[in-house]
């Protein structure tokens, strides 16, 4: 099973060098669901498989891969990613819900190519002579009345059917009431159906815009387009339009509660972001500080920063400060006296190692030749150091 991913994913990688890829696995999965809800079904699975080539166990990037091979109508190859989920994810109620759509789908494909059969099978018959067409058409009719329901399948089937006809605007009422039943449809090959929809609809409102349903119809291809602000828009003007107790009214109600339950989580994880970017910035600064690389200070800024956060007790920072001073002066025997200085203090606050390090830059600062008030300081510090 690894070894076909894997081959099936050089495969279609090979044609894409150029390609631009995600950094990493979330950027890659986020990337892949934008990508597919815009209809753009390669991109989609390039993410996703970048995914797996990152970590082959992702699940979510597996479950990515299979929605877009049910939209490229690559069966075998889901069947094969399906395995593969299988294999990698305990959640039965997951794998029992992309079982059931997987069946579904092939259960459409076979509809479709039911139906080109018989629509080839009357092309035949109208080839042929008269009276076998007359005989042979009867049971055609008789094959196509099993063959037409009122399930959404059907329907669907149907629709692409007439799209591919050129009876788009036929079509299209067939292939919203599918989809609108069963979601599930979505993942199927439309041929672009939804995105005509789309400017159906719209010209359909523009011609009538009071009209309820196609308003309605359109906010719900707005929301698989993940545009939530047009989709507040009209179910907005929907509840403009309808009484607070019709179903439009109700349904476009709990719509936009949606949305702005969403729009809440995406504000949330934002502030998260911006906090955790902040926090980042923080620590980059102070590595920074403490590297002697900090872009905002001068050269004896480090020390003088460094005692006066030193005189007013703050000793983390003084040891960043004065750590940066001996990064940026090694030879400054004055720095790694106070950075001493600092030491002791941390461990006078419960650093373990403090006076270790005390000791460790009071001898470099002696073998620096200091002046002699700051040697006679140090040789004091060492001495009291030796004694601890």
């Amino acid at each position: 099973m690894k070894l076909f991913i894997t081959f099936f994913l050089f495969l279609n990688l090979s044609f894409c060098e150029e390609y631009q890829y995600s950094e990493n696995i979330i950027e890659a999965l986020q990337r892949g669901k934008f990508l597919f809800s815009q209809q753009k079904v390669n991109e989609a699975l390039l993410e996703y498989e970048n995914v797996i080539l990152m970590d082959e166990t992702n699940v979510k990037g597996l479950i990515g891969i299979f929605k877009c091979q049910l939209k490229k109508e690559l069966l075998s190859e889901a069947r094969y990613t399906l395995d593969s989920i299988k294999n990698y994810s305990l959640n039965k109620k997951l794998i029992l819900q992309l079982d059931r759509t997987l069946d579904e789908t092939e259960t459409l494909q076979d509809q479709i190519a039911a139906r080109k059969f018989f629509e080839n099978q009357k092309q035949d018959f109208k080839d042929s002579n008269t009276s076998l067409r007359k005989k042979k058409k009867r049971k055609v009719v008789q094959s196509e009345q099993i063959f037409e329901t009122n399930t959404p399948q059907g329907k669907f089937a149907k629709a692409i059917q007439l799209h591919k006809k050129k009876f788009t605007s036929q079509a299209i009422p067939l292939f919203m009431d599918a989809i609108m039943t069963q979601s599930n449809l979505l993942f199927a090959n439309d041929y672009g159906l939804l995105e005509s929809s789309q400017k159906y609809y719209q010209k359909n409102i523009q011609l009538n815009p009071r009209s309820i349903k196609d308003i309605f119809i359109l906010a719900w291809i707005w929301d698989q387009f993940i545009n939530p602000d047009q989709s507040k828009k009209l179910y907005t003007r929907i509840m403009e339009l309808e009484p607070p107790n019709s179903n439009y009214y109700q349904i476009s109600k709990g719509k936009l509660a949606d949305i702005k339950k969403n729009e809440d989580n995406i504000r949330n994880h934002n502030a998260k972001r911006r906090l955790i970017v902040a926090k980042d910035e923080k620590r980059r600064k102070k590595l920074d500080i403490s590297n002697g690389s900090f872009s905002g200070y001068q050269k004896e800024d480090y020390l003088i920063k460094g005692r006066e956060f030193l005189d007013a007790d703050k000793i983390n920072q003084a040891i960043i400060h004065l750590q940066g001073a001996t990064k940026i002066e090694p030879k400054s025997a004055k720095a790694h006296y106070y950075y001493a200085l600092a030491q002791v203090e941390s461990a006078f606050g419960g650093n373990e190692a403090g006076f270790a390090n005390a000791r460790r830059e009071v001898k470099i600062c002696l073998d620096l030749d200091p002046d002699p008030y700051i040697r006679q300081e140090a040789t004091n510090l060492l001495t009291s150091l030796h004694k601890n």
